[in-house]
């Protein structure tokens, strides 16, 4: 077997949904101009440490692909950006758009971090009008119908990823180093599918906006992380925004 190629993930940098506090979800909102300084950062870091994609993969929806084009700049690559809807952020059903405070305020903490932490728990559904209206709208207008349900579990969020790991893995082993720009959960998924992680696990595991992580992997024909967890390209800053996040109520 040839030398294996690498993968780094990137959170898209910080949204609009994001610095108002809502359950953005499925929601197509775009980045602040915060989150946009962010993604330049993250890109010029990625271009100190030397590395460069073969092949860039994001979600659907703006904040992410967007994310993608501005690192990718920064970075200096013109390398091939995919995009796939099974790396779009989780639906938050009826919570989608409310603020987190409100919905914490009028639910109580733990239906709450039952809805936001918990492995298996969904929000309650969309309406089935709204549901059928926002497919209609972009991105799902062009997407299939599986690509935006009512509901979803992180549980959910793992099985619809899980499909697209065979793809990710067949670049991994061809030696092409893959650039990975998702959301929180997409991307919590991502990190529960690569390093096996428990429920419990899963539920510790905060992902901060655009601090780069990168993935190495050992020979054999899954993928199977060097170092668990993969290594942050910014460790020390990454822990602390990630503990940021954690105190108010996870991603």
């Amino acid at each position: 077997m040839g030398s294996l190629g690498t993968v780094v993930l990137v959170r898209h940098g910080e949204s609009v949904g994001n610095a108002r506090g809502l359950f953005t979800g499925v929601l197509d909102v775009d980045l602040t101009p915060a989150g946009e300084a962010a993604c330049h950062e993250a890109g010029l870091r990625l271009a100190g440490a030397g590395w460069r994609p073969d092949f860039i993969v994001t979600s659907e929806l703006s904040r992410g692909w967007r994310t993608a084009e501005l690192v990718a700049a920064q970075v200096g690559t013109d390398a091939p950006v995919l995009r796939t809807w099974r790396l779009n952020e989780r639906s938050y059903g009826a919570l989608s758009g409310y603020p987190k405070a409100e919905v914490l305020a009028r639910y109580g903490p733990e239906r709450f971090l039952h809805w936001r932490r918990s492995y298996t728990g969904r929000p309650p559904p969309l309406p089935a009008e709204t549901l059928a209206l926002w497919r209609r709208l972009s991105p799902f207008d062009r997407l299939p119908a599986e690509a935006l349900t009512a509901t979803e579990s992180l549980a959910d969020v793992v099985h619809r990823l899980r499909p697209w790991i065979a793809d990710l893995a067949a670049l991994v082993h061809a030696g092409r180093d893959v650039l990975v720009v998702a959301h929180g959960n997409s991307l919590r998924a991502l990190c529960a599918l690569l390093d096996d992680l428990t429920p419990a696990q899963l539920r510790e595991l905060n992902l901060p906006n655009a601090r780069p992580l990168r993935y190495d992997f050992a020979d054999g024909d899954r993928l199977r992380p060097l170092v668990p967890g993969g290594r942050y390209l910014d460790p020390d800053l990454a822990r602390a925004e990630a503990l940021v996040i954690a105190r108010e109520g996870g991603t």
